[in-house]
């Protein structure tokens, strides 16, 4: 019985040592995966940088440079996973412009995307709470910031006192509750600088602009399908007029054909380890000839490892 109890307690003893053992293996791995990862992340948005500032660079007329990022997108998609060392990266990259800017977007702009989901009513009454125009003025706040273009109409959302930082706290607004963030997700963001690229734009976003609306939106989303990416905001009122759009308007505020701002995503990991860091930064795209140094640049950066 003796023996039978000291074998008992060598095995629990041994069972201990080995779990300690492996916890630190397992320590150890994930210390060393943790910089492979991040400097692969890291390496990740370096190549995309310079690909994406390479082709800038390479174009000059209007046509060409409304077929860099398309192609900049293929590009990478490409490149699938890419090593680096022991290491491995993978990015995306995704036009902001693209979507409607919660931050920086006109006030009717916003509320005519609104409009699309929810009743006038209560379109108009998000777009308020949204702002916080009330709350703002009682502590003696500017209620709202210059929209794109420095047109008028155009008070931005929300105010610059009170920025959305993530898409999620959307849901922390009153009144959206969270069903209706769900549902705007794909056509707003809060990383943009509230222009909208017609080229990349959904029909939803670009029917929320009153300068094209809805009639015209279908006309351009269908002309650059047929066509390709309409080269300037020029194209882009012969096109609505051709269109037979009611009522367009020649004066286009907030509205571009190439991307402003781009979120490039970068995620590195060290092969055979489920360790992952996430790189994801926000950086204006330049494509004016007189621009000196990067054409593309950091604007914001976070990262965050899982």
């Amino acid at each position: 019985m003796l023996t039978l109890w000291l074998l008992v307690v060598l095995g629990a003893a041994s069972l201990q040592v080995l779990t300690e053992v492996r916890a630190r293996i397992d320590a150890a791995a994930l210390a060393r995966a943790r910089p492979t990862a991040t400097y692969a992340a890291e390496s990740g948005f370096v190549a995309a940088r310079a690909l994406l500032d390479g082709m800038i660079r390479s174009v000059d007329s209007f046509e060409d440079q409304v077929l860099v990022f398309p192609e900049f997108q293929r590009t990478i998609a490409s490149w699938g996973e890419r090593p680096v060392g022991s290491g491995r990266y993978q990015v995306v990259a995704e036009d902001l412009n693209a979507r409607i800017d919660l931050n920086r977007s006109r006030a009717v702009v916003v509320e005519g995307l609104l409009r699309q989901f929810v009743s006038a009513e209560r379109a108009e009454e998000l777009v308020e709470s949204l702002r916080g125009a009330e709350a703002l003025e009682a502590e003696g706040e500017p209620a709202f910031a210059e929209s794109p273009g420095g047109e008028s109409g155009g008070a931005t959302l929300p105010t610059a006192a009170r920025p959305l930082m993530y898409l999620e706290d959307l849901a922390l607004v009153p009144g959206f509750g969270e069903a209706l963030p769900a549902t705007l997700a794909p056509y707003v963001t809060v990383w943009s600088d509230g222009f909208v690229n017609v080229n990349s734009a959904d029909e939803r976003a670009l029917a929320a602009i009153p300068e094209i609306g809805p009639s015209a939106a279908e006309a351009l989303v269908s002309a650059r399908e047929r066509g390709g990416p309409l080269p300037s905001t020029v194209a882009v009122y012969a096109e609505m007029s051709a269109g037979g759009a009611a009522g367009v308007s020649s004066r286009l505020p907030g509205v571009t054909t190439t991307p402003r701002r781009v979120l490039l995503v970068s995620r590195g990991w060290e092969e055979g380890h489920p360790y992952t860091h996430e790189v994801r930064v926000v950086v204006d795209v330049l494509f004016s000839r007189l621009v000196t140094g990067s054409r593309v640049r950091v604007r914001s950066w976070s990262e965050r490892g899982r």
